[in-house]
């Protein structure tokens, strides 16, 4: 209020604006550091240093315009008119919301409509719908109008969620790929839920879920997300547990399923005495291969879980068994052998 211009009242965003057309060009005079959005801020720290090689980059942006500005807008047009996948170029018009070069973000925007009409790939569609959420957060902040982008992104939620029940038959290798691009398209519809068509998001996740055909993981990661979102009830989650690991039902299946379901809203889960009930006698039910292929999943399911959620886990199967919580704590933590290690791997 008391500044005595626009640039003063608008220091921090002009120096952002500088430092990530410099990061486009490549110069390392500025480098990003990390930084928690809290209250979305929006607060970025950068690293500032001068070296020879700085000034080598620098001369050797000068070819590409005579200003910072000019050059910037220039790398950007090149990178879109060879730009490959609607992923680039939702993350050029990401750089170019970042660089406040408003006329380079509708260049952007324009050809990732472009590859978008073409595209049935759920992993890009997602984190393009994701980049550009994350544009539109950004809306009085960077000083322009976000309001063209929403009707991309709807375009890019519809098409992402057709193409998730068909991206869902894949193999072990790209389940960490697909969960991340599910997780980052439920974010978005959560955003934009009174904008997007979420109803059509909330019938896919249900058909993942109910899938016996689809990848194991990826079903038991929707049921998770609609458990999350309060869309699945006690008694059917029951019998959906009851279903997927039970006596008679291969290990990579029922683990893998497990696997899916624990990767979220773990507290949910420990909740449950039932859930636990089920898994230590579906376990119990195992031969010794079918074991070893189980375990591989539950390894995974389990390794992300902080020691509080072990121990808790523990006081669950202990009153299961019939064990003191302390004494089941203790032969679940205890670490493995050389031998037990060498078998893992």
């Amino acid at each position: 209020r008391r500044v005595k211009n626009e640039e003063a009242a608008f220091l921090d965003l002009n120096r952002s604006s500088f430092f990530h057309r410099l990061r486009v060009l490549g110069i390392a005079f500025a480098r990003p550091g990390t930084a928690r959005q809290q209250s979305a801020t929006w607060a970025e720290k950068w690293s500032l240093q001068w070296t020879p090689e700085s000034e080598i980059e620098l001369v050797e942006a000068v070819l590409l315009g005579e200003t910072v500005e000019l050059a910037t807008a220039y790398r950007l047009k090149s990178q879109l008119e060879t730009c490959p996948s609607i992923a680039e170029a939702a993350g050029l018009v990401h750089d170019a919301c970042q660089c406040g070069l408003l006329e380079s973000m509708e260049l952007a925007r324009r050809r990732l409509q472009e590859l978008a009409a073409t595209s049935s790939e759920f992993v890009a569609l997602a984190s393009a719908a994701w980049q550009l959420s994350l544009v539109v957060r950004y809306g009085d902040v960077r000083r322009f109008d976000a309001e063209p982008l929403i009707p991309l992104i709807g375009e890019l939620f519809v098409q992402a969620t057709l193409a998730l029940f068909a991206a869902a038959n894949c193999d072990d290798r790209a389940v960490k790929d697909l969960m991340q691009a599910i997780d980052e398209l439920n974010k978005v519809g959560l955003e934009f839920h009174d904008r997007l068509e979420e109803p059509l998001w909330i019938g896919q996740l249900r058909r993942l879920s109910d899938a016996d055909d689809r990848n194991p993981s990826l079903s038991g990661y929707a049921c998770a997300i609609l458990l999350e979102r309060g869309l699945i009830e006690n008694e059917t989650l029951a019998q959906e547990v009851s279903r997927r690991i039970s006596p008679g039902v291969p290990a990579d299946l029922g683990a893998g399923w497990f696997e899916g379901l624990a990767q979220r809203n773990r507290y949910a889960l420990l909740a449950r005495q039932t859930l636990w009930e089920q898994l230590a006698e579906y376990i119990q039910s195992l031969d010794e291969e079918q074991f070893r292929r189980a375990l591989v999943f539950l390894r995974r399911a389990f390794g992300p879980f902080s020691a509080r959620e072990k121990r808790h886990i523990a006081e669950n199967l202990g009153e299961t068994w019939g064990l003191n919580a302390d004494v089941a704590s203790e032969l679940i933590e205890q670490s493995l052998t050389e031998k037990e290690e060498e078998t893992l791997k």
